[in-house]
């Protein structure tokens, strides 16, 4: 009787081994979805999955010619919906934000903005960041990387950090993939 006993535990514990393996894969997948590259600069996918309110049927529009460099979009969309916006600017000349009204539309995607200290100005902001910066690339000098989240509650101060840590990192090895001088 013990031996039977003792085979059933043994059962229910490769069992429940099996179902916990099970549920971390599936677990897992969610984070697998969230890209490695994002509008054609390698990011960590744990920078960008907490400024997604969602993962699922990730895809990427893009309509940024590096090479070019002509200002464009890229927008990462999950079901059809847009989830994060990248707008990337090059111009002959500094946006100076530091001149700017706080009320100027240059930051109408960035509710409740502060500068930080990146590039040679930068904002961040509860759904959304603005950096930029030198860049020489043609008739070109300067680069700016506007950073919008459309889902984002402005009212999510919390979002702030994570949007500032994305920037940290996105922004500087987007230059890398640029053809700066």
């Amino acid at each position: 009787m013990k031996y039977y006993k003792q085979r059933g535990i043994a059962r229910a514990l490769v069992l429940s081994l099996g179902l916990s393996a099970t549920v971390t894969a599936c677990g897992a997948s969610d984070a697998d979805q969230v890209p490695d590259v994002v509008c054609g600069t390698p990011v960590s996918p744990d920078l960008t999955r907490p400024l997604l309110p969602s993962t699922e049927d990730l895809t990427e529009w893009s309509r940024v010619d590096r090479q070019e460099a002509i200002s464009a979009p890229c927008t990462l969309l999950s079901n059809g919906d847009p989830v994060l916006e990248l707008r990337f600017y090059w111009s002959m000349d500094a946006p100076n934000m530091a001149e700017r009204s706080r009320y100027d539309s240059f930051f109408r995607n960035v509710a409740e903005w502060r500068p930080i200290k990146l590039g040679n100005e930068a904002i961040v902001g509860t759904n959304g960041s603005i950096v930029s910066g030198p860049c020489e690339s043609g008739r070109n000098k300067h680069f700016t990387l506007e950073m919008h989240l459309p889902k984002a509650k402005i009212t999510d101060y919390g979002l702030r950090k994570d949007i500032e840590k994305f920037m940290r990192a996105y922004y500087p090895d987007t230059l890398k993939t640029l053809s700066c001088e």
